[in-house]
């Protein structure tokens, strides 16, 4: 039976004849062939009859009234259907995958339309991927875990940020990197503070992770603010890491990407931690100094080849018996076997002095090398004669220049170069004016080469003609050297005590750190190492700088490191060996 009804419809009234008990999609139905609404979008409404909307399955009831008043909510027009592509994309619905891919794409210094965040600093060994639990909601120092403590995340970013923007905003410098002074604010602290293993030498691997050799023999793996692997180096004690380059390197690069040394091996190790190769010492000895370099050779047939080489020097472990031959021989064969004894052990010692002169260098090509065996070549280098003499002294530091070899003792430093034939020969010879012990030695910009040294005597040594004279005005100090002249350009003289360690900093900066009566690391900004360096007569006086900016951390260190930014601007942190832990400052 058929009823009629009243459609109320916006501003329109309608009458429409229904029948009693059809469904609900029939009812729609024939509201469309009245208003072109299409059923899906009708919304009918009677609320003395149905409550709410009325459903496809719903029927319309037997008693329903005559002139029944009923409501349609609806329109005609349809909204055009876009892809997903097309679709706008709102930051608050994107993952934390998603927003940190767009990010890494957007690095021109804004942030993502809508969320101005400034541009994305990535320190690997310091800090959590982007939105991976950096907005962790604390507002102090806090134990990310078991070893590793620090500052929230987003503090941490924004400190960073905050040093890249100040830069940025000088117009003068806009040509200049965008970095700013370091500060010596400590931000994370990683280890065991009560562990009994010091940290004695850190690196940082191509990929930002961060290694760290202990005296205990482990070497830890550190990334993302966590422990991400421990390894053991064959021996009781790391005392050294390099780092091994691969920059000339066409494709991928599966050999060693560091080298570890202690207790008479050198270990070298993918930048996994797989262990490839050990590398034996002289025996009763350990490396004293070790380095690492690169260099090209053009070979004749088959063109120019990528070479690696690590050298190393070596100090006297064996310990002698002061006792060995106390007791005086009583008869003629003791007499004999002591005479046979005592020759030993001058010979023994003799080749401990022999070694601790000499300098032992690995080779390998790198475009080679593309399995963990590796074909090395080796030799021995004496820098001071070609058969060491007994006065020639014991080699104590190293380090790679340009390519070039860098060889100091306590009379001076020597320069090699790799020839053709994958020999090393001597390109120039600095003499000291005093006996000195170096400490340590860091390559700077151009042919700068800065040394910590100590006198060890006031009496001056004699220089043969085939060296060139170093004045040494302060009994201690860093000594800026200009290898190209074999000159002093200038000395840094702002610790108490002799410097222990140097690190070159991105922006041309240096940061020197004293020993225990000092227990201060000082930053020398970068203006003032280009005024030292600047060209002078030779007649000049060699300038004493002791001003310096002390940082308040970390204090008292045995190596420092730069954790680099892996998006590739020039903000850093630093990363400090103290004692038994690493103290991370910006």
């Amino acid at each position: 039976m058929s009823t009629p009804i009243t459609l109320k419809w916006g501003k329109q009234s309608l009458n429409l004849t229904v029948q009693r008990g059809m469904s609900g999609s029939d009812l729609k139905q024939q509201i469309q062939a009245l208003t072109n609404v299409p059923p899906t979008r009708q919304k009918i409404l009677c609320p003395k009859l149905w409550k709410g909307a009325i459903q496809d399955a719903a029927t319309v009831p037997d008693d329903i009234p005559d002139n029944t008043k009923i409501t349609l909510i609806g329109t005609v027009d349809t909204l055009a259907e876009k892809s997903i592509e097309e679709r706008p994309r709102f930051v608050e619905d994107m993952t934390v995958e998603e927003l940190w891919n767009l990010k890494q794409m957007a690095k021109n210094g804004k942030g993502v339309e809508g969320n101005n965040d400034g541009p994305i600093i990535d320190i690997v060994a310091l800090q959590k991927e982007y939105g991976l639990e950096r907005d962790d909601g604390k507002t102090e120092m806090y134990e990310y875990n078991r070893l590793v403590t620090g500052l929230p995340q987003q503090q941490i970013n924004d400190m960073l940020v905050q040093r890249m923007k100040k830069e940025g905003n000088d117009a003068e410098k806009e040509q200049s990197t965008n970095i700013t002074e370091l500060q010596g604010e400590l931000v994370m602290t990683m280890g065991l503070q009560l562990r009994r293993a010091y940290v004695n030498s850190l690196a940082v691997l191509s990929d930002g992770t961060l290694i760290s050799g202990l005296d205990d023999g482990h070497v830890h793996f550190w990334k993302r603010g966590e422990l991400l692997k421990d390894a053991r180096h064959t021996g009781g004690c790391v005392n050294e890491i390099v780092v091994i380059p691969s920059s000339g390197v066409d494709g991928g690069y599966d050999g060693p990407a560091f080298a570890t040394s202690g207790d008479g091996s050198i270990c070298l190790w993918t930048q996994d931690g797989s262990h490839v190769a050990s590398l034996p010492c002289f025996p009763g000895t350990t490396v004293a100094s070790m380095t690492v370099g690169s260099t090209t050779i053009e070979e004749e047939g088959s063109g120019m080849h990528y070479y690696c080489y690590l050298a190393a020097c070596f100090r006297i472990t064996r310990q002698t018996d002061p006792n060995q031959f106390r007791l005086p021989p009583q008869n003629e064969a003791e007499r004999r076997r002591r005479e046979v004894a005592e020759i030993q052990e001058q010979m023994i010692q003799n080749q401990l002095l022999n070694a601790s002169r000499l300098v032992k260098v690995w080779m390998y090509d790198v475009s080679q090398s593309n399995n963990v065996r590796l074909a090395l070549h080796e030799e021995l280098i004496g820098p001071h004669a070609t058969n060491v003499t007994e006065s020639a002294p014991s080699i104590t530091k190293l380090a790679d220049m340009n390519s070039n070899l860098v060889i100091g003792d306590e009379t001076g430093i020597q320069i090699f170069t790799a020839t053709r034939d994958r020999i090393f020969q001597r390109k120039l010879a600095m003499q000291f004016q005093y006996l000195c012990d170096i400490d340590c030695m860091e390559p700077l910009h151009d042919d700068f080469l800065a040394v910590s040294i100590s006198r060890k005597s006031t009496q001056e040594v004699s220089v043969p003609s085939s060296a060139e004279r170093l004045q040494l005005p302060t009994e201690r100090g860093v000594y800026i050297f200009d290898i190209e002249t074999a000159a002093v350009r200038a000395v840094l003289d702002g610790h108490r005590d002799s410097v222990k360690c140097i690190c070159r900093l991105p922006d041309g900066g240096l940061l020197t750190a004293g020993g225990k009566f000092d227990a201060t690391v000082q930053l020398w900004r970068s203006e003032a190492l280009t005024k030292m360096t600047k060209s002078q007569d030779e007649n000049d006086e060699i300038e004493i700088f002791g001003e310096s900016k002390k940082l308040k951390n970390p204090g008292y260190v045995f190596d420092l490191k730069v954790l680099p930014d892996n998006n590739g601007s020039t903000t850093y942190a630093i990363a400090a060996a103290r004692y038994n832990t690493i103290n991370i400052i910006i």
